[in-house]
């Protein structure tokens, strides 16, 4: 009985859950049009952003007013309210040609066939300093490979290990949506910049910058990617926000026999929902990275109670490199240590049974 509530498997990974969409607020564009613009026909522009716009998760355009004296733009917005400014057009200009690259782009293009097939996708922007580049593109494939080694053992083993696509300094222009849509600064920087990205474009955590960019650190956070338990875990790794980008039936069919479930199917985004949305419960571990994945063992650290502490209950920048039970060693050794203090409750239960009865005989003896 002890053991009962231990040995529980999750029905889907922790990559399943990012090709489920959670119904989050993704993104919409808002046409602030002035005066001069009023020849243009809004229906023309409805319809051609429909049609660029089509499969993404990108609504809009939503017409706003400008007031007297403001130039007229084209914003993209996300989620939380950030904002990026797509362009200020003229008079005469077609604004369509401003949204042709909000729902997708040749790197995404890219990444989205890759998270189809591999395991999971780093995207490595390069900066201006080469040596920063160096040692990022280093790192990343020293955490790749250390989290390669791991696939065959994990619960849904992907055949496709880990994939870099590395966008290059001068590709950045082109590549600006994409770099905003993952919580970056879509001008230029000097240091390398790197996010993880699963399922269908969900990032993982929050993007690293320059000596953020470790092999250690990519390893554990690859190494969750593989979780079969999400019910034990800090859910706010599942709530990464998806990139702006364009999902087809195309796409959404080779999702469902890769997974072999229908990522978009009601009960299955319900339930999805439901194990994400489910907030830790009080005295639950949360699972932490041990210091080696290979020996199969995993610190695990009892979570304070609740308003215990300003970081309570979400990953912040200092902890998203040690991440919940990386492999699935790991969770076999919680379950068997679970086990192991199972027997030894019997066996202290059993031989305090024994002792009460030799107490009692002897005492009938005496008498």
């Amino acid at each position: 009985m002890a053991a009962s509530g231990v040995v529980h498997a999750c029905r889907y990974s922790v990559r399943d859950t990012g090709f489920v969409d959670l119904g989050a607020p993704s993104y919409r564009l808002e046409w602030h049009a002035a005066r001069e613009f009023g020849a243009e026909d809004p229906a023309a522009l409805l319809a051609e952003a429909g049609k660029l716009l089509r499969d993404s998760n990108v609504s809009g355009p939503e017409a706003r007013s400008v007031r007297p004296g403001e130039e007229a733009s084209l914003r993209l917005i996300d989620g939380q309210g950030r904002m990026l400014e797509l362009g200020r057009p003229s008079a005469g200009d077609r604004v369509s040609r401003l949204i042709e690259g909000v729902a997708t782009s040749p790197t995404r293009e890219r990444v989205l066939a890759e998270c189809l097939r591999a395991y999971a996708v780093l995207v490595l922007f390069e900066g201006t300093d080469t040596a920063s580049n160096g040692r990022a593109t280093e790192a990343a494939r020293a955490g790749m490979e250390g989290v390669s080694r791991l696939l065959p053992t994990m619960p849904k083993p992907v055949k496709t290990g880990p994939v870099l696509v590395v966008v290059r300094a001068e590709e950045l222009a082109r590549e600006r949506v994409f770099a905003w849509g993952l919580g970056l600064d879509p001008e230029p920087a000097a240091e390398a910049r790197l996010a993880i990205l699963y399922g269908r474009g969900r990032r993982l955590g929050t993007p690293m910058e320059g000596a953020m960019i470790t092999a250690t650190v990519l390893r554990e956070r690859l190494a969750l990617v593989g979780q079969d338990c999400e019910c034990d875990m800090d859910r706010e790794w599942l709530r990464g926000p998806m990139v702006p980008a364009r999902w087809d039936e195309s796409m959404r069919q080779a999702a469902s026999k890769a997974l072999g479930f229908d990522p978009e199917n009601p009960m299955v985004r319900s339930e999805v929902s439901r194990i994400v949305e489910r907030g830790p419960v009080a005295g639950q571990r949360r699972k932490m990275a041990g210091t080696s994945h290979a020996l199969g063992y995993a610190e695990e650290a009892v979570e304070a109670e609740e308003g215990g502490g300003a970081n309570a209950g979400s990953p912040s920048h200092a902890r998203e490199g040690s991440v919940a039970g990386m492999a699935r060693t790991g969770t076999r050794t919680g379950v068997g240590e679970g086990v192991g203090w199972a027997w030894v409750m019997v066996g202290v239960s059993g031989g305090g049974a024994v002792l009460a009865a030799g107490w009692i005989l002897w005492k009938g003896g005496r008498g």
